[in-house]
């Protein structure tokens, strides 16, 4: 009679166990920070600057490699450091993700649509700029945008110039753009949706880089690379 019981339950069991969805990864947009002892803002000079606008990892993986990220960012505007070159120390963030304080990966200036030196004109008349910071294990993007003052005002922020740039960026971005692919000689076109998240960095000036402002918003943009 056992015998009998135990193939019943091994029959009903064995099927639910074929079929069973494989166990995968957290598969959410980005990990919050502060679950993991870290930030949404990043560190610099004792203070810090809002990581404002967050690239989903939900969006295609080809934009969240190094490589692939730099195609997205100048189809919207934005390249490399003038002549590959960095003025001041790297920030750093906190991203809870087990890593403790790491290094911004790059800093990525306006181009002003003049690719390879457009971001010459931004490092001496100020403009958009935005630090990058990789999450590991997710994949996300952390970026710190903020608008800034021209080479004279030693690239200080400008008055609501963490709002203004998160924003600006923001807006060059939503939609499809589409650009070109020197390495790979061919065109890239891209979607981006927007959705603006609160409630997981307190607006105001307190602990905010240069005393400025911010309102608090984050933009995630989830990029699809059709």
């Amino acid at each position: 009679m056992f015998s009998s019981m135990l193939l019943a339950v091994l029959a009903l069991a064995v099927p639910n166990l074929l079929n069973a969805s494989p166990i995968k990864r957290d598969d959410g947009d980005f990990l919050n920070p502060t679950l993991g002892g870290g930030s949404f803002l990043d560190k610099s000079a004792g203070l810090g600057e809002p990581l404002n606008v967050i690239i989903s990892a939900k969006s295609s993986p080809e934009v969240l490699t190094l490589d692939g990220f730099l195609q997205y960012a100048q189809t919207i505007g934005f390249d490399t450091e003038c002549l590959g070159l960095h003025i001041g120390n790297p920030q750093t963030a906190n991203l809870g993700d087990g890593r403790g304080d790491v290094n911004e990966t790059e800093v990525l200036r306006e181009s002003f649509g003049i690719p390879g030196v457009g971001t010459c004109l931004e490092s001496a008349t100020g403009g958009n700029h935005f630090r990058v910071f990789p999450q590991a294990g997710t994949g996300a993007l952390f970026l710190a945008v903020s608008k800034e003052e021209d080479a004279s005002e030693q690239h200080n922020i400008i008055p609501d110039g963490y709002n203004i740039g998160r924003d600006l960026l923001v807006a060059n971005a939503v939609g499809e753009h589409t650009g070109f692919d020197g390495k790979k000689f061919k065109f890239n076109t891209y979607d981006t949706v927007v959705t603006n998240l609160t409630g997981l960095l307190a607006p105001g000036a307190d602990g905010i880089n240069h005393g400025i402002a911010q309102d608090g918003v984050i933009k995630l943009l989830t990029v699809t690379l059709k």
